[in-house]
């Protein structure tokens, strides 16, 4: 009889470590913890404390969900992660997201992201790099009556590698999202792949900005008047080629701050230093710089980094002299070091990750200093 007491007990335990669990925090509230809330994988329904997965269909209904990160949990990583072409619907007005870990954004979707419904949702984001809405390869779009409030240092919506010309978001029906007016062109921040003109890359709302609440907000865009006259058809103009924008980084051995332009953009929390005659730099740092929302996964025990940015996989481990880029084995100038419980490459390692050409980078031996043009 305890056998089967016991054989029973540790099938429930199995079951329930396969489900996107979470753990609860008191007062109504959800504690998300490392494995909660991924729904990427998960090919059957499932249910829990306020929602409901429809695995068939990919759709995650909140209803009054009110779930936390802590700090330290689930970093570069999101609250809720989404599948691509998935729905989150939203009902109920006590929908709420914080999210108080390091990079951790609030809702991050594999490709194309609807949220709709008729419900309210709250999404609270600390670490000023990381996103409410995070979107790779794919569009977002903002549906039906959804009312969408955000609280965030700095992006609200970030669409990462675009791979066509698409509208990037749209607000459709009587849907909202607003935000605080002081993120100015940060809060809906879209990168596109090399092969793509930023420029064709289109939007479709209305921007609506309150002086008073100090908001802005996103809604449903007016409805373009028809043309009464057809206007008289005229012969193109050559165009001037236009120039890319290049920004300039300028990073000083022993000087945790990185400047863009003459102005910090971002304080490390560790220094650059000389190793062996080569310059050495703070991995995670400098991709922040160039892609605040860029995946570094870290392994501790391995003291592996995997990374991807701009469609490639790179993977870098401390103290060997080669790295792997889209599985195949490439020479590092020197290999990678641990210093400070942070991974650092050399400049021309980082250079080659990020696809520089060596005349955009300059190094003044007098002052210790690299100055990036990218």
């Amino acid at each position: 009889m305890k056998k089967k007491i016991f054989s029973f007990l540790l099938t429930c335990t199995t079951i329930i470590g396969l489900l996107p669990t979470v753990a609860f925090a008191g007062d109504g509230k959800t504690e998300i913890s490392l494995m909660a809330m991924d729904f990427r994988e998960v090919k059957t329904d499932q249910q829990g404390d306020n929602w409901d997965w429809d695995a068939s269909d990919k759709i995650l209904t909140l209803k009054d969900f009110q779930g936390t990160v802590a700090e330290g949990v689930r970093e570069k990583s999101a609250a809720i992660l989404l599948p691509d072409d998935s729905t989150l619907w939203l009902e109920g007005k006590n929908n709420e997201i914080t999210t108080n870990s390091y990079h951790c954004n609030g809702i991050y979707a594999e490709g194309d992201l609807a949220i709709a419904g008729d419900g309210k949702l709250k999404v609270k984001i600390q670490s000023a790099g990381a996103s409410a809405i995070y979107v790779n390869s794919g569009v977002l779009s903002i549906e039906d009556e959804v009312d969408i409030n955000v609280d965030s240092p700095r992006h609200v919506i970030y669409i990462y590698g675009l791979k066509a010309n698409k509208e990037a978001v749209s607000v459709t029906e009587k849907a909202k999202i607003s935000f605080p007016d002081d993120l100015d062109e940060d809060a809906v921040y879209v990168v596109t792949k090399n092969s793509v003109d930023p420029d064709s890359i289109t939007f479709d709302y209305k921007e609506t900005h309150d002086k008073d609440e100090e908001i802005i907000t996103l809604s449903k865009a007016d409805a373009k008047k028809p043309e009464t006259e057809k206007p008289e058809t005229e012969k193109p103009e050559d165009k001037p080629t236009e120039e890319v924008v290049k920004n300039t980084y300028t990073i000083s051995i022993g000087n945790k701050n990185i400047l863009k332009n003459g102005a910090v953009a971002y304080t490390a929390d560790v220094e650059p230093y000389i190793s062996n005659g080569y310059t050495m730099l703070p991995l995670r740092a400098l991709l922040d710089i160039s892609d605040p929302n860029v995946d570094i996964k870290w392994d501790s025990p391995s003291k592996t980094a995997t990374i991807s940015y701009n469609g490639k996989i790179f993977t870098i481990v401390a103290n060997k002299e080669t790295m792997m880029k889209d599985g195949k084995s490439v020479d590092l100038a020197t290999a990678a070091e641990v210093a400070d419980d942070r991974l650092f490459v050399s400049l021309r390692d980082w250079m080659q990750i990020m696809d520089i050409p060596s005349e955009q980078v300059n190094w003044d031996s007098a002052t210790k200093t690299v100055t990036l043009t990218h």
